[in-house]
């Protein structure tokens, strides 16, 4: 696949055949994109030397102003057009809407899960303890995964928290009340003193856990990824293949990242998340 020159001409071209009402708003020295006037694009190429505070900088200076700034890497964009192209439309106020009150809870199988996320989050599948879907009319449109409760000893005896690892609708689709619906049943199920997410800085403000009741309670740090420049997959700092860090002890002239460098591996970053908290009657 490798590095794509025209990685951000691609991107606005795209949104323009889509949207049309697509506007240039600074080419230097972020490059970023208007679609509708209702969110505003960064487009990161792989080579960018920006610092993560520099992008929650501007993320910021655009919020001041009711403006939702979202951050978009070459690899994303490589890898999720579909899902990216999903998320814009979201924003856009342009998918369709379902009521969340008329679909119906399931359990949902980790398979399920998996091929659901896979192809509708941005960030993927990751294993969990409990799946719940909605479905309307039989099909499945929307999943949230939980992970296992655990005890919290520092804030009481008895006090357990759990997670909301994960939730995304099909592509193209908003369920309104979906994710309220889905945490309520959860919490009818397993018994906990609150419930924990994360909100990806790069993707969001918050705004919608905000109006679920969830209290902002911190930020996480930014974390550093190298990319495969030639397959555009993301790798963890500390879990990079093992074939490459073999090759990378077995010579012992260049640092660590001079040598991932050297085998087409770039380094990139979030801008980490908001962590949130819902606090429950627990019984």
């Amino acid at each position: 696949m490798g590095l794509n020159p025209l990685f951000q001409e691609d991107f606005f071209l795209t949104v323009q055949n889509s949207y049309h009402a697509v506007e240039e708003i600074q080419t230097h020295p972020f490059y970023v994109v208007s679609i509708k006037g209702q969110v505003y694009v960064n487009l990161l190429p792989l080579n960018a030397v920006f610092l993560p505070q520099q992008l929650i900088s501007l993320q910021a200076i655009y919020a001041q102003k009711g403006i939702l700034l979202v951050h978009l890497w070459e690899d994303i964009w490589a890898n999720k057009r579909m899902q990216v192209l999903s998320r814009l439309h979201s924003f856009c106020g342009l998918n369709q809407s379902l009521h969340g009150r008329k679909g119906k809870i399931t359990e949902v199988g980790a398979e399920v899960a998996q091929d659901f996320l896979d192809l509708h989050h941005l960030q993927g599948y990751v294993k969990t303890k409990y799946n719940f879907g909605l479905t309307f009319n039989g099909e499945l449109k929307a999943v949230a995964c939980f992970a296992a409760s655990r005890p919290m000893k520092s804030k009481g005896t008895h006090y357990k928290s759990a997670e909301l690892v994960r939730f995304a609708t099909q592509n193209g689709t908003t369920v309104a009340g979906g994710l309220g619906k889905i945490i309520s049943h959860f919490l009818e199920q397993v018994n906990v003193n609150d419930l924990m997410t994360y909100a990806d800085r790069d993707w969001s403000l918050g705004k919608g856990y905000d109006k679920l009741g969830f209290h902002l309670s911190g930020n996480t740090t930014p974390v550093t990824f190298y990319v495969d420049t030639q397959t555009m997959v993301r790798h963890y700092a500390h879990r990079l293949p093992k074939n490459i860090m073999a090759a990378y002890k077995a010579q012992n002239v260049l640092n660590l990242d001079s040598f991932l460098t050297s085998v087409d591996l770039v380094k990139v970053f979030n801008t980490g998340n908001l962590k949130y908290h819902l606090y429950t009657n627990a019984r």
